[in-house]
């Protein structure tokens, strides 16, 4: 079954995906529904309780027990099938398929958005964000890692950079970034604004792809009067050199070196 707002199928990430983006989520806590109007929203787990459980289906299934507790009438779980509704609004539904399974982890606190992890053996996991108003879910790539004021959040997945924005209680995909295969990202923090993003890379490959580029550093992704991008520029891989036409064999070999 598909979720119920047009939601496609749930599928793993493909095999030959670098995923290593890391879960620097300092600060970052994830809090249940309130079962009741008037009581205060339970913490959920926090995202390095989720790393340490890693592929662990019975450490994973006690952290959906706690978050199931802690949603109320918010998300319920049938058998195979998942279900997330907020007020009036559609309900999202997730349906396990072997070998794909759904697990409800929380509330990102600051998002209002609820967390779904889909995954299967041998993959790492997709992720599905779901909101508390009318739109449909979020797949992304890794965990997202929140700003200090909600508005924003940034998803690293290997060489992927994905930030996303709120306006009301709809999310939008104002900047994506993909670098170099091999080249993996670090989220260091925001800034108390969110106008701007610490970022850490490591490209082990760097010094051969272009000369005089090493093989780390860090940059920002900031808000500028253009919209967001990366200062200073992300690195890169040098063009190629031309080679005259008419150049000899050897030449062409020292012009390539």
């Amino acid at each position: 079954m598909m979720p119920a707002r047009s939601l496609p199928p749930c599928r793993a990430p493909h095999a030959g995906a670098r995923w290593t983006a890391r879960l620097a989520l300092a600060g970052l806590a994830w809090a249940g529904i309130a079962a009741a109007p008037a009581q205060e929203p339970a913490r959920a787990p926090a995202p390095e309780r989720v790393a340490r459980c890693g592929d662990d289906t019975a450490c994973l299934a006690g952290l959906e027990r706690d978050a199931l507790r802690q949603a109320g009438a918010a998300a319920q779980r049938q058998g195979a099938e998942l279900r997330l509704q907020f007020g009036a609004h559609a309900p999202a539904r997730f349906v396990d398929q072997p070998p794909v399974t759904h697990l409800y982890l929380g509330r990102l606190d600051g998002l209002a958005l609820h967390l779904v992890r889909a995954a299967q053996p041998g993959r790492l996991p997709a992720w599905w964000l779901v909101g508390e108003g009318a739109q449909p879910p979020l797949r992304v790539d890794a965990l997202p890692v929140a700003g200090p004021l909600g508005r924003h959040f940034i998803v690293a997945s290997g060489a992927m950079l994905a930030l996303y924005e709120r306006a009301g209680d709809r999310w939008s995909m104002p900047y994506r970034f993909e670098a170099p295969a091999g080249l993996t990202w670090e989220v260091r923090g925001w800034r108390a604004d969110e106008a701007a993003v610490r970022l850490g890379w490591t490209w082990p490959d760097g010094p051969s792809a272009c000369a005089g580029q090493g093989a780390q550093g860090a940059l920002q992704l900031r808000d500028g009067p253009y919209g967001w991008d990366l200062v200073p520029e992300a690195p890169r891989r040098c063009a190629p050199q031309a080679v005259p036409p008419g150049a000899s064999e050897p030449q062409r070999r020292r012009d390539r070196a």
